[in-house]
């Protein structure tokens, strides 16, 4: 079961695309990885349902519903036939995987610890490649493993000698995990893979929204863990508003003043305020209560909806949360409502000295998703995978808390 886990996490960040396997044909493999492992998790899960937490449970079967709701209603509005129905929904099944890091984990902190250290190592070999072949461009003009320069197509280009490449949908957890265990035990490898994943986030991915959240998250972390009697709150308001501040928040709040105002957005705002516009239009007629449904580009009825009908493309995920609430309506609000509860839930009962380090660690994961949640979608393809890890984290650490009662 670990060796499929890793397996998955391989397809995960994309590890065969120097082989010229395809971003495409991951995801799918990823896919159908997760099926299998999850049939073969079943009756592991009824066998040891006394050791892992209800809520684990209760979100399960929440998740799913929401997620079957959500795609039987996009499968019978667009007409989805079984292939392009598996494609819709295949990121959501990796969610799932969570239950099998939480038996991976087995309620043992050296086992939780191993586990996590592995997922980032092949993470970081991941990222090695990428790093790699974003050099060889960038430096000598030569298009080493393009795949992985092509992996969104022409999209992350800046120009013919210049490119950005994407640092896999676990480099944010990944770099959390590294500076949470840097602080609890001191070891200084986990120093070292801190700073290479920094390095690889500001020159090879250079995403904006990515860059000042994880530098603020883990500011507050390193904060709280120096200082833990200090009001948390305030450092997560101040934390916000900097941020929100730093990625643009000005032009944010100009761009839905304008849209209420004359129903016209300026240009000049960005095109992010004309694709807002657009899919909060689609919402209207009470659309808002049970969203579009999960749309694949793969189903022509379902393309027009989910890049536009114009001539210049656009595209939801810019929008992060808006892009869950599109597809989901109100659920939306329950699938990103749990994960913030459970993380404020957690960070209340483990304010004591013993858990110093573990608390630090969620108020870093609640600030970054809080931050980011306006651009980046954390249920998005390109991050959800990285829920695996986060509600693994979160369940296996409210059964300890739970057993100490």
């Amino acid at each position: 079961m670990e060796l499929l886990y890793y397996i998955s996490v391989a397809f995960s960040v994309g590890l065969f695309l120097f082989l010229n396997v395809s971003l495409f044909i991951h995801r799918n493999l990823l896919t159908l990885i997760s099926i299998f492992i999850i049939i073969l998790m079943l009756p592991l899960l009824i066998a040891n349902r006394r050791y892992i937490s209800r809520s684990a449970f209760f979100f399960g079967a929440a998740y799913i519903l929401c997620v079957l709701f959500s795609s039987i209603k996009a499968a019978s509005s667009y007409s989805y036939s079984f292939i392009e129905y598996f494609y819709a929904i295949r990121q959501y099944i990796w969610v799932l995987l969570f239950f099998t890091l939480i038996y991976l984990f087995g309620n043992n902190e050296k086992k939780m610890k191993r586990v996590i250290d592995n997922t980032i190592n092949i993470l970081l070999v991941s990222l090695v490649i990428r790093f790699i072949s974003w050099l060889s461009f960038s430096l000598l003009k030569f298009q080493l493993f393009p795949k992985i320069l092509m992996e969104f197509g022409k999209l992350w280009y800046r120009n013919e000698t210049s490119i950005r490449i994407d640092g896999t949908p676990l480099i944010s957890i990944a770099l959390f995990l590294s500076f949470y265990f840097f602080l609890k035990y001191g070891e200084r490898k986990y120093f070292y893979k801190l700073l290479f994943m920094m390095i690889f986030v500001v020159f090879v991915n250079q995403t904006r929204m990515l860059i000042f959240p994880q530098l603020l998250s883990m500011f507050l972390m390193y904060l709280y863990y120096k200082k833990p009697y200090m009001h948390f709150y305030l450092f997560c308001i101040i934390a916000g508003i900097v941020c929100f501040l730093l990625t643009g928040g000005l032009d944010l709040i100009k761009g839905y003043i304008n849209l209420f105002n004359n129903g016209s957005t300026d240009l000049g705002l960005g095109f992010r305020y004309w694709e807002l516009k657009y899919y909060l239009s689609l919402l209207r007629d009470n659309h808002w209560i049970y969203g579009l449904g999960i749309l694949t580009s793969l189903n022509a009825n379902s393309f027009s909806i989910l890049f536009g009908p114009g001539m210049v493309q656009m595209y939801l995920d810019d929008l992060g949360f808006v892009e869950l609430f599109v597809q989901f309506g109100i659920l939306s609000f329950f699938l990103y409502g749990y994960l913030i509860y459970k993380l404020v839930t957690l960070i209340r009962r483990t304010k004591n000295k013993k858990y110093i380090c573990e608390c630090s660690l969620f108020i870093g994961l609640l600030t970054n998703i809080l931050v980011t949640a306006a651009s980046l979608n954390i249920f998005g393809s390109q991050r959800i995978y990285s829920l695996v890890l986060i509600f693994a984290l979160i369940f296996f650490y409210d059964y300890q808390l739970t057993k100490e009662r």
